[in-house]
């Protein structure tokens, strides 16, 4: 199923869905004037449901409002943060609140950080993800937790969607700028967005290949990053040579 073309940025809509498994973009872009935006989705397989990425404390109220036209809150089995940063998991107390069953996955090395969300009884409340990726076990196949590590996060994680054959990609991808679509249309445009934040928050070329290496094989319909805009399958290929020749981070520190 190709990724819809036309989305409003500010309002949610189904990516992809079967008799089975929903993909839904929660319309986070824009939500909150002065932040950084965040692109939040929400994954439904088998009646169970995965909320990648719910963003900061100011993203809840709606989000909670459009979970719940797909879904209820009591078929929430994760909530998933590909890092650390409170823009991703600022609203982990809340979201604990009205999906106490929910289990937060988050990379190992951050799990040691939940209790100062208010996150008592870690083994009860957290799937730490191993730093060498793991399934996620919503739904009857799962998706799969890649390691991102150092982009930017030394802990960080994208997750695939064997179904959909999205890849939910967290900081990678992320586009910051003044513009106004949410779908990649036009790519020359689009990497003026690109470079500076890759530039800035990526450790080196050496960690991105490292990425690469791992998902460029797979089958892909769209990158959906944590910031910016969806990139659909006909851009995929230009992307990772984008990122293959970034220099980046500790590549640019002369000595």
């Amino acid at each position: 199923m190709a990724l819809p073309k036309k989305l409003k940025p500010n309002a949610d809509a189904v990516l992809y869905s079967d008799s089975r498994h929903t993909v839904v973009y929660l319309g986070t872009k824009g939500a909150q004037e002065g932040s950084v935006d965040v692109l939040s989705y929400l994954v439904i397989s088998d009646g169970e449901g995965l909320i990648v990425d719910p963003g900061g404390y100011h993203l809840f109220p709606q989000l909670v409002q459009k979970v719940c036209k797909y879904t209820s809150l009591e078929s929430i089995k994760f909530l998933y943060f590909c890092h650390q940063d409170p823009d991703v998991c600022g609203s982990i107390p809340m979201w604990k609140e009205v999906c106490p069953q929910a289990k937060i996955a988050i990379g190992e090395l951050w799990v040691r950080f939940l209790p100062h969300f208010g996150v008592e009884d870690i083994e009860k409340n957290a799937f730490p993800i191993p730093s060498e990726g793991a399934t996620i076990p919503v739904g009857k196949i799962g998706v799969k937790a890649i390691p991102a590590h150092y982009l930017h996060s030394p802990n960080h994680f994208t997750l695939y969607d064997p179904i959909s054959r999205f890849l939910f990609s967290g900081d990678i991808g992320i586009a910051l700028g003044n513009f106004n679509y949410l779908v990649v249309e036009d790519w020359i445009k689009h990497m003026e967005f690109l470079y500076g934040p890759h530039k800035l928050l990526m450790a080196n070329n050496k960690a991105v290949r490292a990425w690469l290496k791992r998902v460029e094989k797979l089958e892909l319909e769209a990158i959906l990053p944590q910031h910016g805009a969806l990139i659909p399958k006909e851009h995929v290929k230009n992307f990772f040579k984008f990122l293959e020749n970034l220099k980046c981070g500790t590549d640019l520190i002369s000595l």
